[in-house]
């Protein structure tokens, strides 16, 4: 049986992510860690503090004591500093929104980036042009930030929640929607409907990245 250890930042995530994990992958044993302080003490401060770095670093450490096969980071603020920390673990790190970024860098043109949290909105533009330039596609990248949505998520309002969303993707410049975080993704038929856009969102195609690092 493949052990899986999974880090969030969003209570409604760490709700959902397993069970999709379960449905995707059998046989697997899924450990999770939620730690609000990560995004919540970077949101008041504005940046993510050192602090912020080492207490992501004792998290992951903390998991990797249990060997999972593959330890999986669903919170897009994390990714940048997830991704400096790989080559001190052995196990595999997945970042929640790398092959999205990859996704939208390959589709070009026109590319919306929908945030809540605004720690968020820098590390997944810059992934996205980062990605445009190896692959030599043309593309534009805005963003587009709706606090006020997270809000409303963080007190259970979903409906709420989406539905600023897609208010938020009809101002939008685009060939392609990128919903950055992995608790937007209860949004994406809504923006869907709401623009008739293509819309990519992160969980699924992070557990395709857990499925390639567990046959690997």
């Amino acid at each position: 049986m493949k052990k899986i250890a999974l880090l969030h930042t969003v209570k409604s995530v760490y709700a959902s992510f397993q069970a999709m994990l379960e449905k995707e992958i059998k046989d697997i044993s899924v450990t999770n860690m939620v730690d609000e302080f990560l995004v919540t003490n970077a949101r008041e401060k504005g940046y993510f503090p050192p602090e912020n770095r080492r207490k992501l670093y004792l998290d992951l450490l903390s998991l990797a004591e249990g060997q999972p096969d593959v330890i999986a980071v669903t919170c897009s603020s994390l990714t940048p500093f997830a991704e400096e920390l790989r080559s001190s673990f052995s196990m595999p790190i997945i970042v929640i929104d790398e092959r999205m970024c990859r996704d939208a860098a390959a589709i070009g043109g026109n590319i919306a980036v929908l945030a809540t949290a605004p720690t968020t909105v820098d590390p997944t533009v810059s992934r996205i042009k980062m990605e445009s330039e190896k692959l030599g596609v043309a593309s534009t990248v805005r963003s587009y930030l709706d606090t006020k949505a997270m809000d409303m998520l963080n007190l259970g309002d979903v409906q709420g929640h989406d539905a600023r969303l897609a208010a938020l993707a009809r101002t939008a410049t685009a060939d392609v929607i990128v919903l950055a975080q992995a608790s937007m993704a209860t949004a994406a038929n809504l923006v869907r409907e709401a623009t008739g856009k293509k819309v990519l969102t992160s969980p699924g195609s992070c557990i395709e990245d857990i499925k390639a690092a567990l046959k690997g």
